[in-house]
């Protein structure tokens, strides 16, 4: 019954929603009636239509409508994270993401007009909130020209998940340089406030980055990293233990640095290209089979705190 719903919504969104280039928010800004409907009583800021209309411009005010949304596919990014399949199509999701970076990234702000809270200026670069090709509103969705690293991180990460990896390490690069020690404070990435949570997004980088897989109930993980697939560390963290995860030439290293993890598989993508010759957990050697770049353990194996599973391949 829920798949159903999904399918059905999924297949509406996609239809319906895209204009060919991006996700948009189908709405008629000069359609009074929309707010009327929720006139019921008074919010803080007084009735629906004293928040929401705008007398001057005969328009409904703070809508993205035909923007380009840096977040539009948001929930495709953290579906990808949960290896929960595909929300939205997989092209038009691509596109999307193509275009938020063609009409959203700046690669110099000293041409483009902000009217909010400058988080970005002159010659630095950033991936602004929204953008309008055509049709902008009079009063558009709040903070449109904004750059939020929390928002940026997102989109850069996504962008990383579907193979655009340079567009998207290059709006990581942006950010980072403009919080570089000098112009801005690296460890305070500040926001709506001072050491804003949401720039925690940038966490996902790692899991983009090294392909990280994990499924607590069946015992798995798995790496497939993205850049430096030859020689590559990373850190790796989950609820019984933390690490780290090394490719060198011939040799897979996975170390617990803390705490334990319980594995009944593990997956890396050098074992689609190469031969496994052994693989140990400390110094004992461990019986598996191989399947589509996949280790099966023979039966679970606990790699506790500074043991290593060392797999060496040819």
């Amino acid at each position: 019954e829920y798949r159903a719903l999904f399918e059905k919504g999924k297949k509406w969104v996609d239809e319906n929603l895209f204009n060919g280039e991006y996700y948009y928010q189908r709405i008629d800004l000069k359609d009074k009636k929309i707010l009327e409907e929720y006139q019921e009583e008074d919010s803080l800021v007084g009735s629906t239509l004293q928040a929401y209309w705008s007398s001057e411009h005969h328009e409904i005010k703070y809508q993205v409508a035909q923007g380009c949304g840096i977040d539009q596919v948001l929930a495709q990014w953290h579906a990808n994270i949960s290896d929960l399949g595909q929300i939205y199509n997989k092209n038009q999701t691509q596109k999307a993401l193509r275009s938020i970076l063609k009409y959203n990234f700046k690669r110099s702000m000293q041409d483009f007009f902000n009217p909010c809270r400058i988080f970005c200026l002159n010659t630095e670069a950033g991936l602004i909130i929204c953008e309008y090709p055509k049709d902008k509103p009079a009063i558009p969705v709040p903070y449109a020209e904004e750059t939020m690293n929390g928002f940026e991180y997102q989109a850069a990460c996504h962008m990383i998940q579907e193979g655009m990896i340079s567009e998207g390490l290059e709006i990581v690069k942006a950010v980072r340089d403009r919080f570089d020690g000098e112009k801005r404070n690296p460890w305070n990435e500040f926001e709506c406030g001072s050491n804003y949570a949401r720039s925690m997004a940038s966490y996902a980088l790692l899991l983009a980055l090294s392909g990280f897989e994990f499924d607590m109930a069946k015992g798995h993980i798995g790496f497939s990293p993205k850049i430096n697939q030859e020689n590559f560390y990373c850190f790796w963290s989950l609820n019984t233990g933390w690490g780290s995860f090394e490719i060198q030439e011939n040799k897979i290293r996975f170390t617990v640095k803390w705490g334990h993890i319980c594995l009944n598989s593990f997956a890396c993508s050098v074992f689609k290209t190469k031969q496994i010759e052994t693989i140990t957990v400390g110094d004992e050697k461990v019986s598996f089979a191989v399947k589509d770049g996949c280790v099966r353990f023979e039966s679970a194996i606990d790699i506790k705190v500074n043991e290593a599973l060392c797999a060496i391949v040819k």
